[in-house]
């Protein structure tokens, strides 16, 4: 078996070029992904500050915190949500 210089050249030359033009488009795509989940999640924090700030400062089983509740719910279009540990998370 004997060792072609022309082929070696050739693969390296192919790895050389094709190595950074592949990882930046790999970059690239995390990137923007990363990029709108993390717009998404401020989105929601913003919605939710005013809401979590009248669950924090509620007393238990008040209605200020059942509105608050109501209102995360509504929010999130889910019901029973971790309400203190999302709240923790937005403020």
């Amino acid at each position: 078996m004997s060792l072609n210089v022309e082929n070696l050249v050739r693969s390296a030359v192919v790895l050389v070029v094709g190595l950074p033009i592949t990882l930046g488009a790999a970059t690239s795509a995390f990137r923007d992904t990363t990029t709108a989940d993390s717009a998404a999640a401020s989105n929601l924090k913003a919605q939710l500050v005013e809401v979590c700030l009248d669950y924090a400062v509620s007393k238990a089983d008040s209605k200020l915190e059942r509105n608050a509740q109501d209102e995360i719910d509504r929010k999130l279009g889910a019901d029973g949500a971790d309400y203190k540990a999302l709240c923790n998370w937005v403020l």
